[in-house]
């Protein structure tokens, strides 16, 4: 992989319909989830800028003062239309490879992240499968995918609503039209819910960040050290559950 012309690209906003805010709300003093994932992104192992992709909207200048502060250049643009943000994101930072990375998943697997890297060979879509089905479509929250600019510039013609809002998913829907590459990947227990997307969602992360990442090394943090910690929680996983219930993916 040419790391010179691959970004990762955090994908970040304020204008959640469930949650307005959730990823610039205070978790611990003024640190927020988006200053906790662009902390832990600095461990990936390989050199690899990472970008947040946000809007233009007003509300949304609080991104670009975290991105900055930490480190990370920021670009705006479409609040909406996510597909087209990407694509201008990428023009602007000269990406061909676009390793995308929700916001909303604070604790992503910075060693299958690597993996995911490593592995990389051209295709238009990688990423891993979870129980037959992309990642992005499950609700871990772990694991990262990787786009080619060259696929997203293919679906910005059509420019499907679906498109636009979810950005990868006209690629991985059509594997006799990309090439597509899944990764199949076990997880030993069902129901883990480890995205943000609801307040119910944000106090189970917030004790999670408290709880688990503040005492386990970063080294460590994979999401088998996480799941490990869940299964003594009895509490946040039937917290998961419901809220797995009420939000379909």
């Amino acid at each position: 992989m040419q790391y010179r012309k691959t970004k990762i690209v955090v994908q970040a906003r304020t204008g959640s319909t469930r949650m307005p805010g959730k990823i610039v709300q205070p978790v611990d003093g003024n640190n927020t989830f988006l200053h906790i994932l662009l902390s832990r992104l600095k461990y990936v192992g390989h050199a690899v800028e990472t970008i947040v992709a946000t809007s233009t909207a007003p509300n949304d200048d609080v991104i670009e003062k975290i991105g900055k502060d930490m480190g990370s250049p920021v670009f705006r643009g479409p609040e909406n239309n996510v597909l087209d943000r990407f694509i201008q994101c990428a023009q602007q930072h000269d990406i061909q490879t676009i390793i995308r990375i929700c916001s909303d998943n604070p604790f992503i697997d910075l060693e299958r992240l690597s993996e995911l890297i490593d592995a990389y060979s051209g295709e238009d879509y990688l990423s891993f499968e979870v129980n037959g089905k992309p990642c992005i479509l499950t609700h871990y929250g772990f694991f990262a995918e990787i786009v080619s600019y060259n696929a997203l510039l293919q679906i910005h013609k059509s420019a499907q609503p679906n498109c636009i809002e979810h950005v990868t998913n006209c690629i991985y829907t059509q594997p006799h039209k990309f090439n597509i590459k899944l990764i199949p990947i076990s997880i030993p227990l069902q129901n883990i819910r480890c995205t943000l997307d609801t307040p119910q969602d944000f106090d189970v992360l917030k004790e999670i960040y408290f709880e688990w990442h503040r005492n386990v090394e970063i080294g460590n943090q994979d999401f088998h050290s996480l799941i490990e910690f869940l299964e003594s929680k009895p509490d946040l996983l039937h917290n998961m559950k419901q809220q797995i219930k009420q939000n379909d993916k």
